[in-house]
């Protein structure tokens, strides 16, 4: 598929931090529990993005990860580069490993403009967009 289920997951942990106070520090077994993502999965793509500086994180008391104001800034494609390279996806829709551009697929063309527009829509949204777009989602209603 486009993207990975880490950046699946990656993706729905920032979503998660950027709705429910992006400002504020949340420990992993909370953000896995609300987001349905095994914790110590959770626990690695949140380290790599405090890494990459997209989040921000903090150990002993009160500790955990935040995305901080300053951060909003980053968008959707940012967070999934670090664990996907879609603009390099040469992947065929069909499996084809021959399907290129001198010999494409039925599919090639179509599957070419899906991706482009996912990327376009990853590289368009920011962190900030999340959190007003989608401010009255409700994470303990999805969980039911």
């Amino acid at each position: 598929m486009l993207i990975s289920l880490t950046a699946h997951y990656a993706l729905r942990a920032v979503n998660y931090l950027v709705t429910s106070g992006y400002d504020q520090w949340h420990l992993v077994k909370d953000v896995a529990e609300v987001t349905d993502i095994p914790a110590p999965y959770l626990a690695r793509i949140m380290s790599t993005l405090a890494k990459r500086g997209i989040l921000k994180s903090r150990t002993g008391m009160g500790g955990g990860f935040s995305i901080g104001e300053n951060n909003l800034k980053y968008n959707l494609f940012e967070v999934v580069a670090n664990f996907d390279k879609i603009d390099e996806n040469t992947e065929c829709l069909f499996g084809f490993s021959s399907c290129c551009k001198d010999k494409k697929c039925s599919m090639h063309n179509a599957w070419n403009d899906i991706k482009d527009r996912l990327i376009n829509i990853l590289q368009s949204t920011s962190l900030l967009d999340l959190k007003h777009i989608y401010k009255d989602f409700d994470w303990n209603q999805e969980r039911e």
